[in-house]
């Protein structure tokens, strides 16, 4: 008796002729994998024009799937849009290169590297709450960005390089990343990206002589990451080359801002929202950390239980990363599918957080269910995808952690707060998923700062 082989999953509602779902899927993807879990469960497939991709969107399923080795689900097919941008570094990179330089950075994120970064970041955030005044309005998603970028610079380039050149930084680097492109080639000639190309190779040229500088003076306070990076070498043992060691630096700054802006800004909105957790965040900020003229250590903010347990909320409910791409470079089957080579495979935080059978009470804001009582093994906690999986897990989510633990404590201590719009809505555009702008908080220092 021959075995039935498994066929291809079967494809969501909605297709049109000729190009399947591409039209619903530019505009609203979420909604487009929320339909097809409701039709068929946690795999399917949808077709983008021509293109097939399989999607998985049940907890267990996505996370043996992302677990897969390279050889089977592959990064760099579909993460060109990255070289445009920073050049052949991380996920653009052939495989073998992207593992060296991985493990050359895996260190800055580990250790005493974080531990004594947390106080120069408590400085940055305190700086500019301080900035605010006593009373105001600041934008969830532009202010926000702004703070993370500052201290990305901060962290990957260094103070001093900010204090000097800052400004001139961060308006090309914001050049260079409203050039992201999944679908244009890299030299079309629309204006956005000749002005990402100009400011590309503007700020490689900025970035080379601090590079040069941080190969005879790697002073972490000094140079930051870029000592660390200036002093790593490529397989064969030699030092990376400018362009990488550049393209490196770039890269880091890109991850440790946008995304960290706009999940701390779903944290302030959903806090906002429910004012009965607001109040005990604010109940256990200020009984561990009583001394409000001091900023918070590493030691301290890991005792900020409930706050961990309502970013770990956020991020579930509202988490910044809305897709996770693969290509198929083997076939492989899952959820008694056979996924064929290739397609594309997706994943969707958005549809696989709210999954009843390990989150119940999806759509209700409980960080309670993080709790050591409710989830004693960490298995809720262990299926978030919002900071990717397998291989290519985020380098840097310890250190967001740190960073949005700061935010919050530094604003819910000096300040009371309000949302003007009291639901904001999901930017729907690629990219990191956001509240749509503007997110007006209004604020007014507590009395008793």
């Amino acid at each position: 008796m021959t075995r039935k082989m498994p066929g291809q999953p079967p494809l969501a509602p909605g297709a049109l002729p000729l190009v399947g779902h591409a039209a619903s899927f530019l505009s609203d993807p979420v909604a487009v994998m929320s339909a097809g879990r409701r039709t068929h469960g946690p795999v399917f497939s949808i077709r983008l024009g021509p293109k097939r991709a399989a999607v998985v969107v049940g907890p267990e399923e996505s996370r043996a799937t992302l677990a897969l080795p390279e050889s089977t689900l592959a990064v760099r097919p579909v993460y060109q849009w990255l070289r445009p941008m920073f050049g052949e570094v991380m996920q653009a990179a052939v495989h073998t290169d992207y593992l060296t330089q991985r493990t050359a950075l895996l260190p800055v994120f580990r250790g005493r590297h974080v531990s004594d970064r947390v106080a120069p970041v408590a400085q940055d955030i305190h700086a500019w709450t301080t900035t605010l005044g006593h009373a105001g309005r600041f934008d969830a998603h532009r202010d926000l960005e702004r703070l993370t970028l500052d201290i990305a610079i901060g962290l990957v380039l260094g103070t001093d390089f900010r204090s000097r050149r800052g400004e001139e930084f961060r308006s090309l680097f914001l050049d260079v990343a409203a050039g992201m492109d999944f679908f244009l080639p890299e030299h079309f000639p629309a204006p956005r990206l000749i002005r990402r190309n100009r400011a590309r190779r503007r700020l490689f040229a900025m970035l080379s002589p601090e590079l040069e500088a941080a190969r005879t003076d790697p002073d972490p306070e000094r140079r930051g990451y870029l000592g660390r990076i200036a002093g790593s070498h490529d397989r064969s043992g030699a030092p990376f080359d400018d362009d990488t060691a550049v393209g490196l630096a770039l890269i880091l700054c890109y991850a440790s801002y946008e995304t960290t802006a706009a999940q701390l800004a779903w944290v302030l909105v959903l806090l906002l929202q429910h004012p009965g957790r607001l109040k005990r965040v604010l109940d256990e900020v200020h009984t561990l950390l009583p001394d409000r003229r001091a900023l918070p250590s590493l030691t301290d903010l890991r005792r900020l239980e409930l706050l961990g347990a309502c970013l770990l909320e956020a991020q579930r409910l509202r988490p910044a990363t809305s897709m996770l791409t693969r290509f198929v470079a083997e076939p492989f089957t899952v959820g008694g599918y056979e996924i064929p080579q290739g397609w594309n495979t997706l994943f969707c935080p958005p549809v696989t957080h709210r999954s009843p059978d390990l989150y119940p009470d999806p759509d209700s804001f409980d960080p309670e269910r993080f709790s050591s009582e409710r989830d004693p093994d960490g298995r809720a906690a262990g299926r978030l995808l919002n900071l990717g999986g397998g291989g290519h897990a985020c380098l840097g989510g310890h250190l967001a952690d740190i960073e949005m633990r700061l935010v919050v404590a530094l604003l819910v201590r000096r300040f009371e707060m309000r949302l003007v719009d009291p639901r904001p809505a999901p930017t729907r555009k690629p990219g990191p998923s956001r509240p749509a702008g503007p997110c007006l908080i209004e604020y007014r220092v507590r009395s008793h700062v």
